[in-house]
């Protein structure tokens, strides 16, 4: 899984290089595009940007930093197969 990571004081800089690296489809449809956010209202801006670029917009995944994080670890942590040791 690629991270990468844009700094910038400017929300409009910022969504500007989002849009330039999803510009390329991932390899399949039905995986989600992983972006971190501070807040549910930077979700929902950023989502009503991508899709006033792109035309539509679906199929992203918005995580906390927190949680990012966990989802990282228990990738990192989980098994050869993927799996992570927590039940669920």
């Amino acid at each position: 899984m690629p991270l990468n990571l844009y700094t910038s004081n400017r929300m409009e800089v910022l969504v500007d290089s989002l849009a330039a690296t999803l510009q390329k489809p991932l390899a399949s449809a039905f995986t989600k595009e992983v972006i971190v956010v501070q807040s549910r209202g930077m979700q929902r801006w950023l989502s009503m940007e991508l899709a006033a670029r792109f035309g539509v917009w679906a199929n992203g995944h918005y995580p906390f930093p927190n949680a990012m994080v966990q989802e990282l670890q228990s990738h990192e942590v989980g098994g050869a197969d993927g799996s992570s040791s927590r039940g669920g």
